[in-house]
């Protein structure tokens, strides 16, 4: 960011630069971080928006930071409010992984392997093994959630490829 404004770009001589693709709030929230070196985020979402962020503008440790935030978020969550939110957490992962949050992407597919009969029953829980690039490690989630689907009544991973 510092060569955008100090090098030989047209933001180096603009009095007026426009930011694309990041809502007022969560730019608001970056400058924030970057002049106090904090962060509070109100939500897992606007935590997620200040992931995307911080990936635009390669901002390491606040990429962490909201890595940790939605984590710990989820991870609070009764099984109650986990089952009626409106939260997607597939589109979560979808996010995670488009943004390069490796940390984030793996814990969200652990969470809903973990979860899995709430998920299960979640209308995007079917594109969980359509639209993700294929990993190992989504081979293995997808793995696991076939075999519980199928009623084998055990929790395992198959660590077989395709």
């Amino acid at each position: 960011m510092a060569a955008m404004f100090n090098g030989n770009y047209l933001e180096a001589n603009s009095v007026l630069v426009p930011v694309y693709g990041v809502s007022k709030d969560t730019f608001l929230s970056f400058l924030e971080y970057l002049y106090t070196d904090s962060c509070c985020p109100a939500s897992i979402l606007q935590a997620m928006s200040l992931l995307i962020c911080a990936e635009m503008y390669q901002v390491m440790r606040l990429q962490h930071i909201c890595e940790l935030y939605i984590i710990t978020q989820l991870q609070s969550m009764p099984s109650r409010e986990l089952a009626s939110t409106s939260l997607s957490i597939v589109s979560l992962l979808k996010k995670a992984k488009f943004h390069n949050s490796d940390c984030l992407s793996t814990w969200l597919l652990h969470f809903i392997a973990t979860n899995y009969l709430i998920f299960s029953q979640k209308p995007d829980f079917q594109d969980l093994s359509g639209n993700l690039p294929i990993t190992s490690t989504t081979r293995k989630v997808s793995q696991f959630c076939l075999n519980q689907k199928r009623g084998t009544g055990q929790y395992y991973f198959c660590t077989r490829g395709r």
